[in-house]
């Protein structure tokens, strides 16, 4: 029974080990997600407010979807190939997304509303995206795609400025920018495929030593009477629960570095 004790105790703690991180991460968000979306249309509808603000707890608690961010400078740039003024541009753009379920559509709404209040009002709309940008940027609540969504606002006040300087046609700046974030999200599909053999092997490392030890006593073999009966196997034991655990976060380091995240 005690053997039997300790194979469970390696494969619940290889088990552990081999958990994703994004699970842990997913369950941070849920608990520190807002509950409401502010600086929404003032024509929006008591159930419509509603229905944002349970989307924006939603949104919090996953990621966006980056497919989308090409997709929306696509839309911007077709709407001046097809005629609008820039000054309507944003208008048209959140009654667009007013009604949008996605998560992008959720976080997206109040900074395109920024931008309409500043178009109406003869302001700067590079500088309204900038700001809209720093007062909704906070913890990212786990979701890995918050810095690629800042981003894209920030890049396309650039946009707008180099257009404003140069006269150069927004809509073929905008269509440029949307063809370098589909090589971009190109490149981050490729780097996950890359990447899966390496999570794969840390995974099958961390479950490697529970079931070797499940393995010997299916063969007759009890190892335990030499790791808890002896001291040299009590701390052989030790040890090698503990480079299990350090080969674990060594391992996934490894990963997130070459996948370009945090060390």
């Amino acid at each position: 029974m005690t053997g039997l004790a300790v194979a469970l105790l390696l494969a619940a703690t290889g088990a552990v080990l081999s958990l994703p991180r994004t699970a842990r991460a997913d369950n941070t968000a849920k608990a520190t997600a807002p509950s409401a979306v502010s600086g929404g249309p003032s024509r929006a509808t008591p159930s419509k407010a509603r229905g944002l603000a349970g989307g924006s707890l939603r949104g919090r608690r996953r990621d966006v979807d980056l497919h989308e961010l090409p997709l929306f400078v696509h839309q911007l740039a077709g709407l001046l190939r097809a005629g609008r003024p820039p000054h309507l541009l944003w208008a048209d753009m959140e009654r667009v997304y007013f009604n949008g379920q996605s998560v992008f559509a959720t976080e997206a709404l109040p900074i395109i509303a920024t931008a309409r209040r500043a178009a109406e009002l003869g302001l700067s709309v590079p500088d309204a995206l900038r700001q809209a940008t720093v007062s909704q940027s906070g913890p990212s609540n786990g979701a890995s795609s918050r810095v690629h969504v800042d981003r894209l606002w920030v890049d396309l006040a650039g946009c707008l400025v180099v257009a404003e300087r140069s006269g150069a046609p927004l809509a073929g700046i905008l269509e440029h920018y949307a063809t370098h974030l589909d090589a971009q999200l190109d490149g981050l599909s490729a780097r996950d495929t890359a990447l899966a053999g390496p999570r794969a092997t840390v995974i099958l490392l961390a479950w490697l030593p529970a079931v070797g030890l499940i393995l010997a006593f299916a063969l007759g073999v009890n190892p335990v009477e030499v790791l808890l009966g002896t001291p040299l196997g009590l701390l052989a034991l030790v040890s090698g629960v503990f480079l299990m655990v350090a080969s674990r976060v060594w391992s996934g380091s490894l990963v997130r570095r070459a996948a370009g995240g945090s060390p």
